[in-house]
């Protein structure tokens, strides 16, 4: 039988990989590779919360994601108007 606290941590690793997947399947969608991007080997006993490591990123994918956000938080603030 397993505890509760252990069913927590499983079901919050799986929410995490879950959102790691998610966002990499946009930002490949968007033309920007994070390939080291992954779980945080730690499962957070000090805080109770699973990290997502994004890794290493090369200078020209950090521009693409950089534009990517920008025009993001631009048609946001366009569209809140």
């Amino acid at each position: 039988m397993t505890s509760r606290l252990s069913r927590t941590a499983v079901r919050q690793r799986q929410e995490a990989a879950n959102a790691l997947e998610d966002f990499q399947v946009v930002l490949n969608l968007a033309g920007v590779g994070l390939p080291s991007a992954c779980l945080d080997g730690q499962d957070g006993p000090f805080t109770g919360q699973v990290l997502v490591d994004l890794g290493r990123i090369s200078p020209a994918n950090l521009e693409k994601l950089t534009d990517l956000l920008r025009e993001a938080l631009k048609h946001r603030a366009q569209s809140a108007r």
